[in-house]
């Protein structure tokens, strides 16, 4: 089984030209990588009152699964997490794929403080079971990631059912021997205060809660997958290169599952063109053996 995680970058919320090209270019991209699940972070739908944002935001989901070919609702309920601002969530698999019923888990603001959102849905896979969750932590506020990685524990931790979740983090890692802090060293901009602790270096509080307190395993370590930034290659990103978006397995994923994790982008796997055009994020995708 593949999954596949993407931050979008603002899809479906502009009708310039320039922009409906490159949702375009992401719709075919997702085509390609041609994912058993993917997992979506900042779908757009900014309006005020949260149910009509909330019926925009599933409408824009439901946009994306048809132009890749894509199931994404549950019981006839979309698989949209839907955030607090304009930016949500969407989990997408390919038809075919069972969901177990009442197992689809929508977080945000409304109903779990989160700063963004996070949407999970557990599949059965022929046999095993899976819980898949797409999430997207808070860009702004180191205190505010904390709060909603606990809300991530609460989800992918929610019973005996093994799963994985994929998403923008919005920071760096817990362990700084293969997430090294990428500010070390880099001239000083107002917006790295997004990304500093109380003690001025990167805050790590967030990923210790997903990583330590819940014991999350990082999937591009479990496959042995050399370090890779995720962003950073935005032309006007005034951050360095880090690795933000992961996939996080559970604590009772077995280890051996992880048989493989790709940043999916031609500079770094030649399978896949340059794709640095399409988005501020780079996909990552996950490998899974069922058995």
């Amino acid at each position: 089984m593949r999954a596949v995680s993407l931050n979008t970058l603002n899809l479906y919320g502009s009708d310039s030209a320039s922009e409906q090209e490159r949702y375009r270019a992401v719709e075919a991209f997702l085509r390609t990588a041609d994912a058993d699940v993917i997992a979506v972070q900042e779908v757009i739908a900014p309006e005020r009152e949260w149910q009509e944002k909330a019926e925009l935001a599933e409408r824009h989901v439901h946009q994306l699964a048809e132009a890749t070919g894509r199931v994404c609702t549950v019981d006839g309920v979309p698989a949209c997490g839907v955030g607090g601002g304009a930016h949500h969530t969407g989990l997408l698999w390919r038809d075919g794929i069972e969901v177990v019923p009442g197992s689809l888990t929508r977080l945000g603001r409304a109903d779990a403080g989160m700063w963004h959102s996070l949407v999970a849905a557990v599949f059965d896979l022929g046999g095993p079971t899976l819980r898949v969750a797409s999430v997207h932590l808070s860009p702004y506020s180191p205190a505010w990631r904390e709060t909603d990685a606990a809300q991530v524990l609460r989800a992918i931790n929610a019973d005996a059912t093994p799963g994985i979740v994929g998403g923008d983090f919005n920071g760096v890692a817990a362990d700084s021997s293969y997430d090294p802090d990428p500010y070390a060293g880099v001239a000083w901009h107002p917006v790295h205060a997004q990304a500093f602790g109380p003690g001025g270096g990167v805050d790590r509080r967030a990923p210790s809660v997903l990583e330590r307190q819940g014991r999350l395993q990082d999937c591009a370590r479990l496959a042995g997958a050399p370090w890779t930034a995720t962003v950073g290659h935005w032309p006007d990103d005034p951050h360095p290169p880090r690795r933000i978006d992961r996939w996080y397995g559970s604590w009772h994923l077995p280890p051996g599952a992880v048989t493989g994790f790709r940043v999916l982008d031609g500079r770094f796997d030649p399978a896949y063109p340059p794709l640095p055009e399409i988005s501020d994020h780079l996909p990552i995708e996950v490998t899974l053996d069922l058995s």
